[in-house]
């Protein structure tokens, strides 16, 4: 079985979104684990969405938690860097929270052998089977496999080393030196990891957010050379879409569609409603157009104008991190 674990923060109608893509998309056995935290009048987004998938016995909830230490960074703390960056961020500070530990006890408790990791402005817009080949490369090779949804044929750039083995693509994440996605071997979107293969690195590792899991995670394994097999669909299945930006650590070029509005919306009875294009060749995208349904009312709040455009144009095959202007 899959874990797929999805970082969430102030995005209910977001993460809305994604959940239902996946239950209508992801066909192998899998279930969902939402690591979240919330802000204000988001908390009530969220506990709306607990009710909603209450039903959904693979589908549960986890909120992080304020702690002034967490005692999963003894396994990281080996270098002046780290204690550097666990007094920063953890120790004793009023936003230090537990969201390294939570993550590695969820992998350790899942029972599941394989893990995924998504972000709430995600989306699965094609069927997702894996083959039974690719999961028993990874078995095979716990710390040195794993399958990425949000790469295929028909993104623009990708490269002509790619070995096409049936109905997946496989490649050697270290062959090229320009960073793209290919070459970018862990990546909190998408990506099938051994869990027990992933979790033996993360131990180590000091993080305290999704963003600074991948920057830290990305540095980690390129330098030890791990995951060097990378996989992948024949096409893509899975797509972020740059609706807005919630953390300060990312400078992602994103729409501005305000959180805070979106949950009014969602609290108030709307789901969100994307347009995706028939012919994707990016990874991220930029909507050409954002509904919010209620009922009978489809209301439009954004079709593509000269913003979008700029904000599409810079995310790249390398995943530009760009600030707009």
């Amino acid at each position: 079985m899959i874990l797929n674990v999805i970082f969430s923060f102030n995005r209910a109608i977001q993460l809305d979104y994604l959940l239902q893509s996946f239950i209508e998309r992801f066909k192998t056995d899998a279930k969902v684990v939402i690591l979240y935290h919330t802000t204000g009048a988001h908390k009530q987004g969220y506990e709306l969405l607990q009710k909603k998938y209450s039903a959904h016995q693979n589908i549960s909830f986890v909120e992080r938690k304020h702690v002034f230490f967490d005692f999963s960074y003894i396994d990281a703390l080996h270098t002046k860097r780290d204690w550097d960056f666990f007094k920063e961020k953890n120790f004793f500070r009023k936003n230090g929270d537990n969201f390294k530990g939570a993550l590695q006890k969820i992998i350790r408790t899942s029972g599941c052998e394989f893990v995924m990791f998504c972000t709430d402005d995600s989306v699965f817009f094609e069927d997702v089977n894996i083959p039974d080949e690719v999961l028993e490369v990874i078995r095979t090779n716990p710390e040195n496999a794993s399958y990425r949804l949000y790469v295929g044929e028909n993104l623009e750039g990708y490269p002509a080393y790619l070995e096409k083995k049936g109905n997946y693509y496989q490649w050697d994440y270290y062959t090229d030196t320009d960073i793209h996605h290919w070459s970018y071997p862990f990546a909190v979107d998408g990506t099938i990891y051994h869990s027990e293969g992933l979790l033996k690195h993360l131990k180590p590792l000091t993080y305290h957010n999704p963003v600074t899991l991948e920057d830290r995670g990305f540095s980690y394994i390129k330098y030890r050379k791990l995951f060097r097999i990378g996989m992948s669909p024949i096409n893509s299945q899975l797509l972020a879409t740059k609706l807005n930006r919630v953390s300060v650590d990312s400078l992602n070029p994103t729409l501005h569609i305000k959180p805070d509005f979106l949950n009014e919306k969602f609290i108030d009875g709307y789901t969100l409603e994307l347009l995706i294009p028939e012919h994707v060749d990016q990874s991220s995208i930029v909507p050409p157009e954002i509904y919010l349904v209620k009922g009978d009312v489809r209301e439009m709040v954004y079709s593509m104008d000269e913003q979008g455009k700029k904000v599409q144009s810079l995310l790249g095959i390398e995943g530009s991190k760009e600030q707009l202007e």
